[in-house]
């Protein structure tokens, strides 16, 4: 199975203010794809781990942080089955047109901040599986 990119309707919201359409862009991963992600993410943060070995002292630090950090990674992208690529659409706050490239799991209730001017908007739709 390919990736398959879709763009779903979706709207912002912030406490206090009405709701203002968006557009979500997301990507559907097959598992193939979800074990290559998780792959290259132990991969990165197992190759700093060892490259730690060999800084005196400061490996007693960094070896375990890059192995927990590299477990962490790997089940961040284990769950990312859909991935968010690019939202667009107004701040109700502010009402400034944004395109944001926030990536990771796309759920239902996801936080975001916009850029302008720095208030919690959050995604709703109806074609994600809500927050845990």
């Amino acid at each position: 199975m390919i990736m398959t990119e879709t763009e779903v309707p979706a709207s912002l919201t912030a406490f206090g203010y009405r709701p203002r359409p968006a557009t979500a862009v997301i990507v559907e991963q097959a598992p193939a794809q979800r074990l290559g992600r998780i792959v290259a993410a132990l991969g990165i943060f197992w190759g700093l781990a060892l490259g730690g070995l060999f800084i005196p002292v400061a490996h007693f630090v960094l070896v375990p942080t890059f192995l927990v950090a590299g477990l962490v990674a790997a089940v961040k992208r284990a769950r990312e089955d859909r991935r968010l690529l690019s939202l667009r659409g107004a701040c109700p706050r502010c009402g400034g047109e944004q395109a944001l490239r926030p990536g990771g799991r796309f759920v239902n209730g996801r936080g975001i901040v916009c850029p302008t001017c720095h208030g919690h908007m959050t995604v709703e739709t109806d074609s994600a599986p809500p927050r845990a």
